[in-house]
């Protein structure tokens, strides 16, 4: 009888191991639908920056930080996007972090400061480097502490960068007719994703954080941006975006650099990636 009792202890032990879910927590949306494509139902994902939330101003309640404590891998950006994470770093206990700058090697705007490292973070968007580096990264990541279900993340990753080539070889095509265009960025969130398609942006009018734009700002733009046409590409400010856009005589378009988990065509980062593409398309006709 004894050893019926310990072998259902054992089976229940084992039922508990194989079903327990790997959690994840990111620092922002788009991260977490990436989690959850590789990790579909093999993961619980959970997000710290709440999207309705400016993140380079955002700073974590106690409510905000349940699922981040607890998680077993966290996931952000670095360059100092997360600039909260040091002085909540004493409630994950040692646990797996993984940044994405951690990986990346070439940096706009960086600034050192002793042995930090800051400097623009808006690198998810950077196609090339998230298929060649940072999914790949993120999937090894959870691999290591889930290796019972690796294969399932591999297989899920695998069809993930499929769709993402496919997607970065449109934006490429799309690239080469706009050879004539110039792009200004109101603010500095799309310069790592028009680099990575070929098409670098030709000035950013304000490059710190949430500063008005100067003089200085705009006459270095005017000065740079010789196109007959052209964007001016902002997220929110409409207003500083339209009034460049007039003296340029550019058209100005809102693109989302951070997703929205409550529009169905923006809630996955292949999602957001595709609307951005749609907008982009309807400028270029």
């Amino acid at each position: 009888m004894r050893k019926l009792y310990l072998s259902l202890i054992f089976v229940l032990l084992l039922a508990n191991v194989s079903f327990a879910k790997l959690n994840v927590s990111t620092s922002i949306f788009i991260l977490s639908t990436i989690v959850k494509q590789i990790g579909g139902d093999k993961v619980n994902v959970s997000y710290v920056i709440p999207s309705s939330a400016n993140p380079h101003l955002f700073s974590p309640r106690p409510k905000d930080l349940a699922n981040f404590k607890n998680a077993d891998i966290f996931i952000g950006v670095g360059y100092g996007f997360e600039f909260w994470f040091n002085r909540v770093r004493y409630l994950r206990n040692g646990k797996k972090d993984l940044f994405l700058s951690s990986f990346y090697k070439n940096p706009l705007d960086i600034i050192k400061i002793g042995k930090r490292v800051l400097a623009n973070p808006h690198i998810w968007l950077d196609l090339g480097f998230m298929i060649k580096t940072g999914i790949p990264e993120i999937t090894q990541a959870m691999c290591g502490l889930d290796k019972s279900d690796c294969s399932f993340f591999e297989n899920n990753e695998a069809k993930l960068l499929k769709k993402l080539k496919k997607i970065e070889i449109n934006y490429k095509n799309l690239a080469q007719r706009m050879e004539k265009f110039c792009i200004v960025d109101v603010k500095p969130a799309f310069e790592y994703f028009f680099r990575s398609i070929g098409k670098p942006t030709c000035g950013v009018v304000v490059k710190r954080g949430n500063e008005m734009p100067k003089v200085g700002d705009i006459k270095f733009v005017i000065e740079h941006c010789k196109c007959k046409k052209g964007i001016v590409v902002y997220l929110e400010n409409p207003y500083t975006a339209e009034s460049i856009a007039d003296i340029l005589k550019y058209k100005p378009l809102k693109l989302n650099p951070l997703g929205d988990p409550t529009k169905q065509d923006e809630n996955t980062y292949i999602g957001l990636l595709k609307h951005n593409l749609m907008l982009l398309k309807e400028f270029v006709k």
